[in-house]
């Protein structure tokens, strides 16, 4: 029997952020939302192990100590540079060799699992290097999104991208040259789209955020991302409070 191939996560994440400075340790529902981002990751079936990127600054040391006291033996910390993203990323998984790569970043404390676990599956039917659950290109809630690619994909980029917001954007080179790579953008079930913003990238968003979680966290489960969207659907007064708020957003 052909073995499973190797699934591994990479959280992108560190304490530096022009309009939100420290967001990923910031609390919700008592946790910090980085916290709520492996925990949503562990839920995924084919996931073998999630790798928590940060830079080797030390203001970054407290992403360290959290994952140091979670002491989860699937969950890991790599650090590396911290302006060069795609090189962080690269040398996080090169040693894991997995056949598959997700990608994550640390703003998305409602990744939604089901999107995710369906983004795999397709890619793993092959023909294709990379899904992505991009808001703007799927409809899919942002906030929710993340992206899966074959690790091949990444380390061309890595030993190719020269550009600096190649290196800054992981994705990048692969999603800019069509003709080599094969990126597709799979639909989501319609109950995940929405227009509402639930990043975590200003003050406003973590302001959201925390009324959400307040609301339907439980311990011991994770936030369901229908749900949240049903909920905001009845409290329009909490989704105009950053509806003003502008992505930044390289594709």
């Amino acid at each position: 029997m052909k073995e499973r191939a190797k699934v591994v996560a990479v959280v992108q994440a560190r304490m530096s952020s022009e309009r939100l400075p420290g967001k990923v340790l910031m609390p919700l529902a008592g946790r910090p939302a980085l916290w709520h981002i492996i925990e949503r990751l562990k839920r995924v079936r084919a996931l073998d192990e999630v790798i928590v990127a940060t830079s080797d600054r030390s203001e970054d040391d407290p992403i360290a100590s959290l994952i140091e006291w979670l002491g989860d033996p699937k969950v890991s910390l790599f650090r590396g540079s911290r302006d060069d993203v795609l090189s962080r990323f690269y040398l996080a998984v090169v040693d894991r060799d997995p056949e598959f790569v997700v990608r994550i970043t640390g703003d998305t404390p409602l990744v939604c699992v089901e999107h995710l676990e369906r983004m795999l599956e397709h890619l793993r039917s092959g023909g294709v290097d990379g899904v992505d659950g991009h808001h703007g290109r799927t409809g899919l809630t942002l906030g929710f999104g993340s992206e899966v690619y074959r690790t091949g994909a990444l380390i061309d980029a890595h030993l190719l991208a020269m550009r600096p917001e190649e290196r800054e954007h992981v994705s990048l080179f692969i999603k800019e040259r069509p003709e080599v790579y094969r990126v597709e953008y799979l639909e989501p079930d319609p109950a995940l789209c929405s227009g509402f913003r639930l990043t975590m990238d200003y003050p406003e968003d973590y302001a959201l955020l925390r009324e959400i979680y307040a609301a339907l966290y439980r311990p011991g489960d994770i936030v369901d991302c229908q749900r949240v969207l049903e909920w905001l659907h009845r409290r329009p007064d909490l989704v105009e409070r950053n509806a003003h708020c502008l992505q930044r957003s390289a594709r």
